[in-house]
């Protein structure tokens, strides 16, 4: 069932906690006076106008201000604003009209990258990414439990809320506007894995425990090997393309077969996705164009979250900016830098346990039309 972005809202966990403690106390957005909107909105349009237009507008601007109309598109917004329960009255109609409702493709118009520093402890790529893993997973159970502290600029808390979409979420195409879906962080505790334009899901417990440094690498290593021995149609770009496009192709992919919808969903309820790219960026160009788009086809980019390790071991990761801001994910990656980097992650046992099953992988039926469709896609992210 398609949920609204406000319906969504209320849907999320929001036990307080650390995390949300403050919550409850965040200003609610205030509505300004029209005395103060419409200056601003002829500042705005003021560059875009010919002498002649400007004159028109800023004289229908003035009549609107003293219009029955006026007064009363104001006091319905204010209503708005005093509705139990709402906090933000531009939130809903923000997140449509500039994110879910925005019908270019994601990359490179909407999602944003961080490319990160080298980790001179750890050169192999499969060895670095396992060790990105561990330490996003810590970050993870921190704001699983809420026991990550709320953010603070001096003595001022910022908005928690953002971090409800951080793990375990995806965005959906949907037409005419997208929506975003939130899947249970203590029943979904796996990755996505992507690798030569392949997907894989990667359990991270096993046998109650989380698996160490040493078995995730194992297991990266044995992906990489399998998907570098084989072909696959790179389902993926799907994902770069004209949001009503992936819409339509979305519909089209589920149909060709009820297989589709199971791998679908396993790839939309992970944790996050981990991208192990075979390129190997050296200058800043060439690994910051690694981190924002790649060749499109070995990525997932309706996910949340994609961390992004290439084989020389250089490393990014890749937002998905509908339910997301920088803020949280700037934290995010400062943390596993932190962590990684300065060597305090918690790798785990050294030991890799002989009864770890192998990664899944996550292969959709591609029947003509879907590989047409692929194809399709692939051309216009390569004009793109």
């Amino acid at each position: 069932m398609r949920l609204s972005n406000a319906e969504l809202i209320k849907s999320v966990d929001q036990t307080p906690g650390q995390l949300f403690k403050y919550q409850s106390q965040m200003p609610k957005l205030p509505v300004p006076k029209l005395s103060e909107t419409l200056p601003k909105y002829l500042q705005t349009v003021e560059p875009l106008l010919s002498a002649e237009e400007f004159a028109r507008t800023k004289k229908t601007v003035e009549e609107f201000a003293t219009s029955a109309q006026g007064q009363e598109l104001q006091r319905r917004l204010e209503a708005r604003a005093a509705e139990p329960g709402r906090v933000n009255w531009l939130e809903e109609w923000w997140n449509d009209l500039s994110y879910m409702g925005y019908r270019d493709p994601v990359t490179p118009y909407v999602s944003y990258f961080y490319a990160y520093k080298d980790d001179k402890l750890r050169r192999k790529a499969t060895q670095r990414a396992a060790a990105i893993v561990r330490a996003a997973w810590q970050f993870r159970a921190q704001v699983e439990s809420r026991e990550l502290a709320p953010e603070m600029a001096r003595d001022t808390p910022f908005c928690s809320h953002s971090y409800n979409y951080m793990f375990n979420a995806t965005r959906v195409p949907v037409r005419p506007s997208d929506v975003e879906a939130v899947f249970d962080l203590a029943t979904n505790t796996h990755i996505t894995v992507v690798r030569n334009n392949q997907l894989f899901s990667l359990q991270l417990i096993h046998n109650g425990q989380l698996l160490s440094a040493a078995e995730i690498e194992s297991q990266l290593d044995k992906i990489v090997e399998q998907a570098d021995s084989s072909a696959a149609v790179p389902v993926g770009v799907l994902t770069a393309d004209n949001r009503d496009l992936w819409a339509d192709n979305y519909k089209l992919l589920l149909e060709a077969s009820p297989k589709n919808a199971e791998t679908m969903e396993k790839l939309q309820s992970s944790a996050f996705t981990v991208c192990l790219d075979d390129s190997r960026p050296v200058t800043r160009e060439e690994y910051h164009r690694v981190f924002w788009h790649g060749n499109g086809r070995n990525r997932w980019f309706d996910k949340s979250l994609q961390f992004i390790v290439c084989d020389n071991g250089k490393a990014g990761s890749l937002a998905e900016h509908s339910s997301m801001d920088g803020t949280p994910t700037c934290r995010l990656s400062d943390y596993i830098l932190d962590q990684t980097l300065n060597n305090k992650v918690d790798l785990g046992s050294s030991t890799v346990r002989p009864d770890l099953p192998a990664a899944e992988p996550l292969v959709f039926v591609t029947p003509p039309n879907v590989v047409r469709a692929v194809e399709q896609a692939a051309a216009r992210f390569d004009k793109t």
